[in-house]
């Protein structure tokens, strides 16, 4: 083979290599791009152009049918674990004054206070930190969670009420 024909034929296989390698890239960026999209459907609230885990926009874990997202803001001068504590037991009042009103409105006025300390010592045996992530401010987001389903909660809470000497009209 001359030289010129070597040339040639190295020239062929540069070009079909160099497709290859094009194309190769074309796709890699596609799929990319594809899984960038994917990860950047959830954000977190307070940075709206950071990723987010997907717990952050999809509350629902399984094996926790109640859940509640709340954040825990970061401070230097508190410990990551007493922040997510107060965190949690806002999240425990909250929703022991929710329960008051939406389950337990048979609650007699004057047992609302017993009833509400009923529910707080409830939550604060069954109400888990179920997962956390940091934002990129510094902010800790937690997912709490209930293993129990609403209709068992009420349950177990009007057992403890009766216990407790609370009375429902128990609907």
């Amino acid at each position: 083979m001359s030289v010129q024909g070597h040339r040639v034929n190295c020239a062929r296989v540069l070009g079909k290599t160099s497709v290859a390698i094009m194309v190769a890239v074309a796709l890699s960026a596609c799929i990319s791009r594809g899984m960038q999209q994917e990860l950047t459907t959830c954000t977190f609230p307070d940075t709206t152009r950071t990723p987010a885990p997907s717990f952050i926009c999809d509350q629902q874990i399984e094996g926790y049918p109640i859940t509640r997202l709340t954040s825990a803001p970061s401070s230097a001068d508190v410990e990551t674990n007493v922040s997510i504590e107060r965190a949690r037991l806002e999240v425990q009042h909250t929703m022991a004054l929710e329960w008051l009103v939406t389950w337990f409105d048979d609650v007699a006025d004057d047992q609302k206070t017993e009833a509400k300390q009923v529910i707080l010592t409830w939550l604060n045996e069954e109400l888990r930190v179920v997962r956390t992530r940091e934002s990129s401010s510094g902010t800790m987001w937690l997912l709490l969670g209930i293993a129990h389903s609403e209709v068992d909660t009420q349950v177990q809470l009007r057992n403890r009420f009766a216990a407790a000497g609370i009375k429902t009209t128990d609907r």
